[in-house]
């Protein structure tokens, strides 16, 4: 699975998170557990830093869509 999908899903299970009642203030860690969590599920042949690297840029990269969505629809 590529990052971008990642980063899409993530942003996504994150807004339903947050929807159920998820402060507002944990998303972004939310963000990067899902990431690592789907990596590692994802993980195919690769190395386990790679694993762990690519969790975190996707959680991160989908933690940073979301608040510059959010910034720009100026909720």
């Amino acid at each position: 699975m590529e990052i971008t999908i990642l980063v899409a899903i993530i942003t996504g299970l994150t807004e339903v998170i947050k929807r159920i009642g998820l402060p507002s203030q944990f998303a972004p860690i939310v963000s990067i557990a899902l990431g690592l969590a789907l990596a590692f599920l994802n993980r195919q042949n690769f190395s386990i830093d790679i694993v762990i690297m690519t969790g975190i840029v996707a959680g991160l990269t989908a933690s940073g869509l979301y608040s510059g969505v959010k910034a720009v629809a100026g909720k």
